[in-house]
């Protein structure tokens, strides 16, 4: 059934009641430019109208109206505006759920009544983002790998795509938008997230993701809204 919302800022994110989607978001304007980041799940955009300019580590990729772009979980990448009028509907979904291109399309046609008509899907990375809270003390990691402090972050980002501090914030970033899925407030979700308070998340969270943290987790129900 095609999901409907009534859009209130250039980034919206909502949930659905699909095990496998585990959020959706609308990007509507002419500034929707995010830095380096990254997700836990699949990314599937889907541009309706304009353009978007995906940033990958190695390449670029500008994606049209009526095409999508399936990003996998752990790839960093960022976007930059191009001067247009773009309007895209993003889903993030299980890793590797409808991974084949006929069925991301489908998939995306049973929610915005509209399917692309071509679905660029980039490869999963062969080296992940370490899954840990933290990297601790970067002194202290290149001594464990028996390198510089400097040899060990040109390392990193090589294989990574980003610096150790980056990932370091990413990780409390993605944490931070873990617990305020799971219904906690903004003072403990900056606390347990690791942030000095809430502002401090608030600035970070809305230059990453488009959107203030108290606007992520005031998600609307779908059925309150008005159509895509």
């Amino acid at each position: 059934m095609p999901i409907s919302f009534a859009q209130r800022h250039p980034w919206h994110y909502w949930r659905t009641e699909d095990a496998h989607i585990h959020e959706m978001s609308l990007a509507q304007g002419r500034t929707l430019a995010l830095p380096a980041h990254c997700h836990e799940e699949d990314q599937i955009a889907f541009v309706l109208a304009g353009c978007r300019h995906f940033i990958l580590p190695d390449h670029c990729v500008f994606v049209s109206a009526g095409q999508a772009l399936r990003i996998p979980a752990g790839l960093v990448h960022s976007s930059r505006d191009i001067g247009v009028e773009t309007r895209c509907v993003n889903l993030y979904l299980t890793p590797g759920y409808g991974a084949d291109p006929a069925d991301s399309a489908a998939l995306l046609g049973g929610i915005v009544n509209d399917t692309p008509h071509h679905v660029l899907s980039i490869p999963t990375p062969e080296t992940h983002l370490p899954h840990v809270p933290s990297l601790g003390r970067i002194d202290a990691l290149a001594h464990r790998h028996h390198m510089t402090r400097e040899a060990y972050s040109r390392r990193f980002r090589r294989e990574y795509g980003i610096s150790p501090q980056g990932f370091q914030l990413l990780s409390r970033l993605n944490s931070a938008k873990a617990f305020l899925r799971q219904g906690q407030s903004l003072a403990d979700t900056a606390f347990h997230a690791g942030f000095a308070d809430q502002s401090h998340m608030g600035r970070l969270f809305r230059r990453a993701f488009g959107t203030t943290p108290r606007s992520y987790q005031g998600k609307q129900s779908a059925s309150e809204e008005r159509r895509l």
